[in-house]
């Protein structure tokens, strides 16, 4: 795996905005994504490499949406026992899909998917 970029580099970085960031990082920890800097309303955290940008801002609306960040690991099954075990709310459960995944996908507190996901073993 290359090294993730400086964060002032890094292209295609999603950046997720809520009206509460210590709801969104609080979240983000729980299932796994590590600190890599906080300032104020802004936060940094990474996947293995990939990093999403948390804001604060109390204005921003919390929706439904139909987008989802896919991350693949090594044992899906077990993050989402993890996942209930935190209650944190679920949008898709999980199952074997036609397109050769086995995934679910989590909510966060501002409405953004989260695809957690395991190739099918032929």
């Amino acid at each position: 795996m290359m090294p993730a970029l400086p964060e002032n580099q890094a292209q295609g970085v999603i950046e997720i905005v809520g009206p509460d960031v210590e709801a969104l990082l609080e979240f983000y920890l729980s299932i796994g994504f590590e600190l890599e800097r906080r300032d104020g309303d802004f936060a940094v955290v990474h996947w293995e490499g990939t990093r999403l940008f948390l804001a604060g801002n109390p204005d921003a609306p919390v929706t439904d949406c139909w987008r989802s960040l896919r991350i693949m690991v090594d044992n899906v099954d077990a993050k989402w026992d993890e996942a209930n075990r935190l209650q944190l709310e679920i949008s898709n459960p999980i199952a074997d899909k036609p397109y050769g995944l086995r995934d679910f996908v989590l909510k966060d507190p501002a409405g953004f998917g989260l695809r957690f996901a395991q190739a099918i073993s032929a």
